[in-house]
């Protein structure tokens, strides 16, 4: 679907349960809160479907727009989702009944009876905002303060590569309609709590360097979130902490899961394919950012992972 298809289908259906990925960030809640507010301006029924691993940071966000359940007639559409894999349990009953998915990651599976997908988008949020622009919703101050926080999540604040003129001009419009830009960036991008600066200094002095510095790998093991009081929320951003350190230009962190999975991200310079390399271990997502969960030990993964950077070229 294009854009103004996929606005055209949304006003033909009504009655919407709206599902966010595992592990939930700014950009799928962003997205999720101002479909939802989009939808219900139209005057049509709209909830989102809560997520067990919502958290308190972003509950002011979709307060009063959550469901515990969908009706059994809901029209579902997911926001920011590539693969039904990525699905909060609560949400995996629903696997092929996805009436559509709206996203912009080139790894998109497909799973959906109907999707818009635009891969070339920094964001899912500049995605939403097109959709509700060609629906002619006239964006409120939550509305766009919600999508700024979809933008500017997926984006580090537009200090990624994958910002283009197009998310800068998504940014200003969200900005003349009412988004107040400095108190998301400040709590998003300016503040970390104790927890998440005790794990960082954990991570520097644990980080692997490999092929002369340019690849660095870090792990978080999962007993760091009880012993340091980390909420899930609080590991935003955490995947390019090792593409941070200067000279390197595929940064890994692998962070172990329950039961005896590792989630591997990557995070890339314009020299290697990060979707590529997840692609070898049953992941992907975006040139420069990607992912992938495997069952396995730590180092099993990490040398999974190793073994995908070598069959793609890269000596580590």
């Amino acid at each position: 679907m294009t854009r103004s298809e996929a606005a055209a289908w949304l006003l033909a259906h009504d009655h919407f349960c709206i599902l966010t990925h595992r592990n939930p960030d700014g950009d799928t809640i962003g997205c999720a809160v101002g479909l939802c507010r989009g939808l219900r301006s139209l005057g049509k029924t709209a909830h989102i479907l809560r997520n067990p691993q919502f958290g308190p940071r972003y509950a002011q966000w979709y307060d009063g727009l959550l469901c515990e359940e969908p009706a059994v007639d809901d029209t579902i559409v997911s926001v920011d989702i590539a693969s039904e894999s990525l699905l909060p349990d609560n949400a995996q009953p629903l696997a092929g009944n996805i009436q559509l998915a709206l996203d912009h990651h080139g790894s998109n599976t497909g799973f959906a009876h109907c999707a818009c997908v635009e891969p070339d988008l920094a964001a899912c949020g500049e995605l939403i905002y097109g959709v509700l622009q060609e629906m002619h919703v006239n964006l409120t101050t939550d509305m766009a303060s919600a999508l700024y926080l979809a933008v500017s999540t997926d984006t580090g604040c537009f200090q990624y590569a994958n910002t283009t003129a197009n998310t800068l001009r998504v940014a200003a419009a969200l900005i003349d309609a009412g988004c107040e830009a400095y108190p998301i960036n400040k709590e998003f991008f300016g503040t970390r709590s104790i927890s998440r600066l005790r794990l960082e200094s954990r991570l520097t002095d644990s980080l692997e360097f490999f092929a002369d510095g340019k690849v660095a790998l870090c792990h978080i093991p999962l007993s760091w979130m009880e012993e340091l009081g980390l909420r899930e929320e609080e590991l935003d951003s955490i995947s390019g902490f090792s593409r941070n350190v200067s000279g390197v230009q595929i940064g890994i962190t692998i962070r172990e899961q329950a039961g005896g999975q590792q989630k591997v991200s990557l995070r890339t310079a314009s020299c290697a394919n990060a979707s590529a390399i997840c692609a070898h271990l049953g992941g992907g997502g975006h040139k420069a950012a990607a992912g992938a969960t495997v069952t396995a030990s730590y180092e099993e993964a990490r040398a999974m992972v190793l073994d995908a950077l070598r069959a793609e070229g890269i000596e580590v």
